[in-house]
């Protein structure tokens, strides 16, 4: 058995998911280099383009821009790597269905997932979670409260209206006056949780998450099924 035929046994979840954005990387070099494994060009200066001395370079000016690459071998290179890539991936998904780790739910049990239900709830519902709790309404505080409730609490915001009354002085002196004019009244029926309660309900989904990404951690040390 040979180094790579070793390696390959050895190679874990994690390892393929690193190969494989090495891939996409070497892919798109040899793709750029392709691009320019079409032709050789040799730039310069000439006075004539006419004569015995047509098209002869001016010292110094000429360039010589070569190919690094044939077209046939960065082909070859990216079909290689395209083919490793499909493998890669193939190993992945047999192995998704095998690896397991095991988590602390939001709900206080322990489950044994795999890896693709740990990637949906890492990816997909603990964002959701997140969004609905930080989403959750506040009880508002540092209000004039006015009714209480084991459902909700009723509190006013009271903001006065000025205006300006001009007049005279006995001396005919111009007097201005500011003065209430009506109140704008504000009454609300709050609803809201307390707001310890949406940061405890908060910091509990960030911990699942933290959870979730070291379960997933984990189950990426499984090893690759061979094909």
């Amino acid at each position: 058995m040979n180094v790579l035929e070793v390696f390959k046994i050895a190679l874990t979840l994690g390892d393929a998911f690193s190969r494989r954005k090495q891939i996409e990387a070497e892919i798109q070099t040899w793709i750029n280099r392709l691009k320019l494994a079409g032709r050789d060009t040799i730039s310069y200066q000439t006075k004539k383009i006419e004569g015995d001395d047509k098209f002869k370079p001016i010292p110094g000016t000429k360039k010589d821009y070569d190919r690094n690459y044939t077209i046939e071998e960065c082909r070859k290179k990216i079909q290689e790597l395209i083919d490793e890539d499909k493998k890669l991936a193939l190993r992945i998904s047999l192995t998704n269905q095998v690896a397991k780790a095991k988590i602390i739910d939001l709900d206080g049990t322990e489950k044994e997932l795999t890896v693709p239900e740990l990637l949906v709830l890492k990816n997909d519902i603990a964002p959701k979670l997140e969004q609905a709790a930080q989403a959750i309404p506040k009880l508002a505080t540092g209000v004039e409260i006015t009714e209480t409730t084991d459902k909700f609490i009723k509190w006013q915001t009271v903001m006065p209206v000025y205006k300006m009354k001009q007049s005279l002085s006995e001396q005919g002196h111009k007097i201005e006056e500011e003065y209430i004019d009506y109140y704008n009244i504000q009454e609300v029926t709050d609803y809201g949780m307390e707001e310890r309660k949406v940061f405890d309900e908060v910091d509990r989904i960030h911990a699942w998450q933290h959870r979730l990404k070291e379960a997933i951690n984990q189950a990426n040390k499984k090893e690759l099924i061979n094909l």
